[in-house]
C-alpha cells in the first residue's frame, strides 16, 4: 500500500530557541522523499525552506514551476502560495523547516551582542521583504547538521532536546547566511576606522538637503538606534548638529572664495533656505554673515598689502 511514511526527523511542535534579543521559533520540520504528498498551501507568518539533499525538487511558486537541486535550497516568505509537485518517479531527500523570528520583550542578558543582534536581523528582514522567494546554492555545508538532527531526534539521549533545537539553529542561520548581504557591525579594530568612515560620508553627502540619520544608518548596515548611540560617542553631538557645522564651515569657504548670494551659498551646502543659514551661522559664529564677509574682505586687503610691501 502506498503512503508517506513519518521520518524520525519529523517534529510538528513548536520549539522555542531564545537568540538574546529575539526569538527563533520553528513550528516544523520533517524529512522528504518522493512519496511525499503535498497540497498547495502558505504559511501567512511564517518562512519555509525546502533543502534539497538528493536529486531534485520541483514546486508550484506562486503558479510557477520552480526547479531545486541537490545542494540548493528554495527560501518562501510568509505569505507565498507553493507546493510541491507529486513525480514519484522523480527520486529525492529533501528537509522542510517552517520558521520565524521574533523580537522579545527584554533580552536575557546585556552583552554585546545585544547591540549586533538588531543590526543582523533589521538587514535580514528588509533583504527578505525585496522578494517574495528565492533558490539559492548552499556554500556553508547546511546539510552537516541534518545527521547530527537525526541521531538527537532519534536515540533521545541526556539533553536531546537541547542539542536539536542548537542544531535547528545552526542550521537555519547557515541557511540565512547563504543569501545574506555585508552586514556591518563595529569590532574593537573597526572603532578606529569608523568615525572616519562617518566623516568620509559627511563630507560626501552634506550638500542633501534631506540627509537623515536612517541615511547614513542604511549606508553602514546599521539601525537609526545603533549609528545616533556611535555617532554621540564618536562625536559628541547628534547628527543633526554636526552636519549643521560640517554646512557652516562649507559655507564660510564660499563667503571667502565667491561672491555668491546667501541663497545660492545655502542651496550649495545643503540649508533649506538662506534664512536657515542665516539664522545658525549667528548662533554657531557670534556675527552674521555680513560681518563675516567683510572681516575676510578686510583680511585678505591687509595680506596683499602685506604681500605688496618691499
Amino acid at each position: 500500500m502506498y503512503h508517506q511514511p513519518i521520518h524520525p526527523l519529523c517534529n510538528p511542535n513548536t520549539n522555542t530557541v531564545s537568540l538574546n534579543s529575539y526569538d527563533l521559533c520553528i513550528s516544523y520540520v520533517d524529512r522528504h522523499d518522493e512519496n511525499t504528498v503535498e497540497f498547495p498551501h502558505s504559511h501567512p507568518k511564517e518562512f519555509e525552506v525546502y533543502y534539497v539533499v538528493e536529486g531534485e525538487l520541483d514546486n508550484l511558486v506562486e503558479g510557477t514551476p520552480q526547479n531545486v537541486k541537490a545542494g540548493e535550497f528554495l527560501f518562501l516568505n510568509p505569505g507565498v502560495k507553493h507546493g510541491t509537485l507529486y513525480k514519484p518517479e522523480q527520486r529525492k531527500v529533501y528537509i522542510t523547516v517552517v520558521f520565524n523570528i521574533y523580537p522579545r520583550t527584554s533580552p536575557y542578558s546585556n552583552d554585546y551582542t545585544v547591540e549586533f543582534e538588531p543590526i543582523h536581523m533589521d538587514t535580514f528582514f528588509k533583504f527578505a521583504q525585496k522578494q517574495s522567494f528565492l533558490i539559492c546554492k548552499d556554500n556553508y555545508n547546511c546539510s552537516k547538521y541534518l545527521p547530527w538532527m537525526e541521531e538527537e531526534a532519534v536515540t533521545k539521549e541526556w539533553g536531546w532536546f537541547y542539542m536539536l533545537k542548537s542544531h535547528y539553529t545552526a542550521f537555519l542561520l547557515s541557511i540565512i547566511r547563504n543569501f545574506m548581504p555585508p552586514t556591518h557591525t563595529t569590532s574593537q579594530a573597526e572603532a578606529t576606522t569608523l568615525p572616519i568612515a562617518f566623516t568620509k560620508f559627511l563630507h560626501a553627502n552634506y550638500q542633501n538637503k534631506d540627509l537623515a540619520l536612517k541615511d547614513l544608518a542604511d549606508h553602514f548596515y546599521m539601525t537609526p538606534r545603533h549609528a545616533n548611540r556611535l555617532f554621540k560617542e564618536y562625536f559628541g553631538a547628534s547628527l543633526s548638529k554636526t552636519l549643521t557645522q560640517y554646512r557652516i564651515s562649507y559655507a564660510k569657504n564660499y563667503l571667502l572664495d565667491t561672491d555668491y548670494s546667501v541663497d545660492e551659498i545655502a542651496d550649495a551646502v545643503g540649508f533649506s533656505s538662506a534664512s536657515t543659514l542665516s539664522r545658525l551661522f549667528k548662533e554657531t559664529e557670534g556675527i552674521n554673515i555680513s560681518e563675516y564677509r567683510y572681516l575676510c574682505k578686510q583680511q585678505k586687503l591687509l595680506a596683499q598689502n602685506l604681500d605688496s610691501q618691499p
